[in-house]
């Protein structure tokens, strides 16, 4: 992973070296990050995980913000699934009900996550599917297959687990759900789907172990600089399908990280080369006010080959011995040159393949990165205090 930053002025910035050296030491005591090196816990995670997929042909998981977000994250970079994985992370009744209105419960798994054990959406999830098993009389099935990833402490969802002899694996108390991507969070379904864990994590603690090669904390003390106040989003654009969801997950990891005391830089995912065609001319005509990361990869001599003989006769002349690939080469190289040439402040975090280990490099660099610039900003990286006003009015409208 190599990160190169244009028109920045890093040599013009004021250091901290007192905050530099508060991240060095938060890292070394971060459970969402020291996790990965517990090799009982990822033996006792892998043993319980191939015990679940037994004999199943589908693993649906239920889970919402970064119960659900994370493991996508993760899944996404995966070619060919070794078992299928749906995932739900919403609550719209006329999807949900479409999308099961047939369950296999003697062949599909169920996993359930959720870090407190009261998520709502969790709960009316995994609910819904206990009343389709009650209607097809497979209640003992449902359960039998069910396995439930929350903290070990009284909740309605602990507590039906235990009642019903569910597969329990304990959500870690320590760590927030938008940061429990290395956690059995999102490590039981990518250990169901096929995904190298310890290629993940080796990449994931070459960072870790490196901070001062990597440089998490430039973004943060960049963007806090009194003279680059103009900066008010946070563009990440990502040339992959393989990034989407990584994406996703990177934008509830930095708006639930950094947005307090009405204090902020918005986070806002764009996709390479969708977005050429709905955002880029905003980017490159309108307000100076965004700074930006491409996220890019080798696409050169990928994917199908584009017959060229079609376009005889028209003036397409530019695709002959191409790929497609070639074609989202060509895309990323332009529109990272306009961006030069324009004087754009932004960067570029090339990742030579999307792999495990250069997905977990990706994944502990913006973690690092997320709580240096929090702290930059001088907000509580770990809490989300505003979104409570909103949890207790949804259960009080309920009522």
């Amino acid at each position: 992973m190599q990160i190169k930053y244009f028109n920045s002025n890093f040599e013009k910035i004021i250091k901290n070296d007192d905050i530099d050296q508060s991240i060095t030491n938060i890292v070394d005591k971060l459970s969402c990050l020291n996790i990965i090196s517990d090799q009982n816990l990822l033996e006792e995670t892998i043993k319980i995980s191939n015990q679940f997929k037994d004999n199943k042909e589908k693993i649906i998981v239920f889970g919402t913000g970064g119960s659900n977000l994370g493991a996508r994250a993760l899944n996404n970079i995966i070619l060919k699934n070794k078992i299928t994985l749906e995932f739900y992370d919403n609550v719209d009744p006329i999807n949900f009900e479409k999308n099961f209105q047939n369950v296999n419960f003697k062949s599909t798994g169920f996993l359930v996550i959720s870090k407190s054990g009261t998520t709502p959406e969790t709960l009316s999830q995994f609910s819904c599917l206990y009343q389709k098993a009650i209607e097809a009389n497979k209640v003992q099935e449902f359960f039998s297959n069910t396995l439930i990833i929350t903290e070990f402490k009284e909740s309605p969802l602990f507590n039906i687990a235990k009642r019903n002899n569910c597969l329990l694996l304990e959500h870690h108390k320590d760590v927030g759900g938008r940061y429990s991507i290395f956690t059995n969070v999102g490590i039981v379904p990518s250990i169901i789907s096929g995904l190298n864990i310890k290629e993940l994590f080796s990449g994931a603690s070459e960072v870790i172990n490196n901070i001062d090669n990597y440089k998490p904390y430039d973004l943060g003390r960049y963007l806090t600089q009194k003279e680059n106040a103009k900066f008010i989003n946070n563009v990440l654009m990502t040339y992959s399908d393989s990034l989407y969801f990584f994406g996703k997950w990177y934008l509830q990891l930095w708006a639930e990280s950094i947005g307090k005391k009405n204090r902020g830089i918005t986070a806002i995912h764009s996709v390479g080369t969708t977005d050429q065609h709905s955002q880029l001319q905003l980017y490159l005509d309108g307000p100076k006010d965004k700074y930006f990361t491409f996220i890019t990869t080798d696409h050169s001599n990928k994917g199908m080959k584009i017959n060229n003989d079609i376009f005889e006769g028209t003036n397409i002349d530019y695709f002959h011995d191409k790929k497609m690939g070639d074609l989202m080469e060509a895309e990323q190289r332009a529109t990272i040159e306009t961006f030069k040439l324009n004087n754009f402040n932004f960067r570029e975090i090339y990742i030579p393949k999307i792999d495990e280990r250069n997905l977990g490099k990706l994944l502990s660099f913006s973690i690092i990165e997320t709580i240096a610039s929090c702290m930059y900003l001088h907000v509580d990286p770990f809490d989300q205090p505003a979104v409570e006003q909103g949890k207790k009015l949804t259960k009080t409208y309920l009522k």
